[in-house]
């Protein structure tokens, strides 16, 4: 019974972890769309948007960065 605790315990840290990458690198991948973006269309609210998705990335955040970074860049666009 305490093996199986542990066991299913370990399995949930170890998906988390999974998922964490997953959530970073698609940060990463959003943060790299939304500059190239700027090059098109660079302003003080784009880069305003910016600095937050990379700040929200900074503190570990990464589901926030990849919201922000996705609303910034469709800001961009228009």
């Amino acid at each position: 019974m305490k093996i199986s605790l542990v066991l299913m315990v370990l399995s949930l840290v170890f998906a988390s972890q999974v998922f964490a990458k997953d959530d970073r690198r698609e940060c990463k991948a959003e943060l790299v769309k939304l500059k190239a973006a700027f090059s098109t269309n660079y302003t003080t609210q784009n880069h305003h948007g910016y600095r937050r998705a990379k700040d929200a990335k900074e503190q570990g955040d990464y589901k926030q960065c990849v919201g922000l970074a996705k609303k910034a860049r469709e800001r961009a666009q228009r």
